[in-house]
């Protein structure tokens, strides 16, 4: 049966070329020979590559392209028909093996052999066809002139960092190194590690890099259920070694393809050391044929709804007695009470040692943060350790000179430390008091048995305010008061009011004319198209906007750097959604940093439009009714059109004159909303110091 030709977006298309979508829409429409859809949707037509790729030669519109570039442009096609896997793993077994050309199946098997074991070997080949199909082919003649050039495990480590963020990519989510190797640091020294689901090898290949006390690496195991994450997982390793100069014994290095709950493949194995993370809110995990498992010794089998704590129970069962295990967890385990009995077993019993609140920085594409859990086979003959160490990383002091991802990487550091120092008993430093705690189990076994951070750190108003700063508060609110009593605008009456009917044009129109462009967040797919990016940086979010703050969220950084996805001075900005229509002149600490989701950027031609003027001019409560619909989550927020709101064309000179005055209201809006937000916080720290004794009422 023939295969269908290699395809190719209309986006794609695009990214060949080095054009935005729209030239590609204009060829189409302009152009009677270029090549027809083959393939996908009238909304979405797919191309064959070959055909586009001659058209676009016989055009001068093809770009000389790298041979990374050439891959990445190969791989995209797997990609698009949900093959990336395949392709990434072909990519891999041609570095493995080192292949000068184009070798047949057949042949590729047995040079892929000559460098692994034979179970290794089923893992790695299982999906290799009789023959090449056209596609294949295309893929593996972009491989040479990369594994000449370049570094094979450098190439393959940049190919499984694109798969891994890859929008639609299931089951999988990308680990910045920092929480990686904080997490084998909590696992110590090991001369045997295991990743109880260990999807693409996240962290069994830095813990391979990792020597052991003799000098040696450690042993690998690893486990997954998903055929095409362990064939990744496994090239990863096997490239690092062979780089590293080691050899075949694979008994040091050993993966395995089934589920790790019900066919544990290492039901034998006692290790040093356990790391993962485990699937979040698995439904249907076989509950029901795992009732009499000999490894729920910590509050028996766990309920079908907390999956979770079957994974907890199943690290624990592989350590030898002090072992330790560091897996990420979903927040929600620390606290639902379908399983308060088996947490309340894990403290009584010395097991859970840790739990550190990681911002959602900790997983690429994550929003809520994740927990991590260090845990402890209790030894028999010893006494079980008292308390759990509880650090609140959201709540870690922020330095305003870092960026976020600066930031991560410190808190990663400090996480080690205030764990060094927990296994020792020294304590947590004062200097890190706000935001890490050691609680005494007969403070945990309450009712709920509730495991969160935020629950048992204190709060950052009473670790930052002693009673004498508390009583200086109220004087620095009262001069923020009186500053905005002085700043108030003054506005005069006009004697004759302007016309009411001045013509207006929304955003959309002006943008055609070039008065002004129209700029969003976009996320690229694209692979190859520029060396391996840092995992985040710094983005604006809507909120950010709303209380002209920095950036405090971050975005994954696209293969392109484009001075459109950063803000620019005098750039507007537009939440997507909120409350109303609001406009906000990028502050000085938002210039340069990126666009995050939910933020519209207008850029005007300052020959022809002031910012400070367009932002006022769209903050109009009318623009609300003319360019915002409902929000469909029922909060009452509205979802904000740009390209419709209206904005009044007055010459540039008017503008300019009302200018001066808007800005000085935008910072006193500004100053209002900080001084707001200052007494609210005075109020809650002054209701806690009431409360707790720590200030008494006035006797005047």
């Amino acid at each position: 049966m023939a295969e269908e030709p290699s395809t190719v977006t209309a986006t794609g298309i695009a990214r060949i070329a080095g054009v935005g979508r729209a030239a590609v829409s204009n060829w189409r429409r302009r152009h009677q020979d270029f090549p027809r859809p083959v393939a996908g949707t009238s909304a979405s037509p797919a191309f064959d590559l070959y055909e586009v790729e001659q058209w676009l030669d016989r055009q001068g519109k093809l770009r000389s392209l790298a041979p990374l570039d050439r891959l990445g442009r190969r791989i995209e096609t797997f990609g698009a028909a949900g093959r990336l896997a395949e392709a990434i793993a072909l990519v891999g077994l041609m570095l493995l093996t080192a292949a000068r050309e184009v070798p047949s199946p057949r042949q590729l098997k047995d040079q892929a052999r000559a460098f692994t074991s034979p179970q290794h070997a089923e893992i790695l080949l299982s999906e290799l066809p009789e023959v090449w199909s056209p596609a294949q082919c295309e893929l593996l003649d972009a491989v040479f002139p990369v594994a000449c050039q370049e570094d094979r495990v450098g190439v393959f480590e940049h190919l499984h960092s694109r798969y891994a963020t890859t929008r639609g990519t299931v089951g999988l989510t990308d680990t910045p190194a920092a929480v990686a190797n904080l997490m084998l640091d909590i696992a110590g020294p090991a001369t045997v590690v295991l990743d109880i689901a260990c999807g693409t090898g996240t962290f069994l290949r830095p813990a391979l890099e990792e020597p052991t006390a003799t000098g040696a690496p450690p042993r690998i195991l690893g486990q997954d259920s998903r055929p095409e994450h362990v064939r990744i997982a496994l090239l990863r390793l096997l490239l690092l070694r062979q780089q590293a100069g080691g050899d075949r014994d694979d008994a040091e290095l050993r993966l395995c393809v089934a589920d790790p709950l019900l066919a544990d493949a290492f039901a034998d194995e006692s290790v040093d050391a356990v790391v993962g993370s485990p699937p979040h809110g698995l439904q249907g995990w076989s509950h029901d044929r795992l009732a009499f498992d000999p490894r729920w010794v910590y509050g028996g089998l766990p309920p079908r709804t907390e999956p979770e704590l079957a994974w907890v129970q199943n690290a624990l069962a592989h350590l030898k007695p002090g072992g330790r295990a560091a897996l990420l967890m979903p927040p929600a385990v620390a606290g639902r009470p379908a399983g308060r009995r088996i947490r309340s077993e894990l403290v009584r019993r010395g097991a859970l040692r840790a739990v550190v609140a990681l911002p959602p920085t900790a997983t690429v594409g994550g929003s809520n943060g994740v927990h991590l859990w260090a845990l402890q086979r209790p030894d028999p003959a010893g006494t079980p350790e008292g308390g759990v160490l509880f650090v609140n990383g959201e709540a870690a002091p922020l330095n305003q000179r870092t960026s976020s991802r600066e930031h991560f990487e410190a808190l990663c550091g400090q996480v080690a430390a205030l764990w060094l120092n927990h296994r020792s008993g020294r304590g947590i430093p004062a200097s890190d008091s706000a935001f890490a705690r050691h609680v005494s189990l007969p403070e945990l076994l309450d009712e709920d048995i509730d495991l969160t951070p935020r629950r048992h750190v204190p709060h950052r108003d009473s670790a930052r305010h002693t009673p004498e700063a508390l009583l200086e508060l109220p004087a620095d609110i009262e001069a923020g008061l009186d500053a905005l009593r002085d700043g108030m605008p003054r506005l005069t009456r006009v004697s004759q009011p302007a016309s009411s009917d001045v013509s207006t044009a929304t955003l959309g129109e002006l943008s055609r004319t070039g008065a002004l462009s129209l700029h969003r967040y976009s996320v690229r797919t694209a692979y190859l198209d520029a060396p391996v990016p840092e995992r985040q940086e710094p983005a604006l979010t809507s909120q950010d906007v709303l209380t002209g703050r920095p950036a405090s969220g971050s975005v994954p950084i696209g293969p392109n750097d484009e001075p459109t996805a950063r803000v620019q001075a005098h750039d507007i900005l537009v939440p997507a959604i909120a409350k109303t229509v609001v406009a906000r002149v990028a502050t000085d600490e938002q210039v340069g940093v990126r666009l995050g989701p939910g933020v519209h950027v207008v850029r005007v031609d300052p020959n022809l439009l002031d910012p400070w003027f367009v932002a006022g001019a769209l903050s109009r409560p009318e623009n609300a009714t003319k360019a915002a619909r409902r929000s469909a989550t029922g909060s009452g927020a509205l979802r904000i059109d740009v390209k419709r709101l209206h904005l009044p064309l007055l010459p540039i000179d008017v503008q300019c004159r009302r200018s001066a005055e808007l800005r000085r209201l935008a910072r006193w809006d500004a100053e209002l909303t900080r001084t707001a937000e200052a007494g609210h916080e005075l109020t809650r720290a002054l209701t806690r110091a009431l409360i707790d004794g720590t200030l008494t009422p006035s006797d005047d």
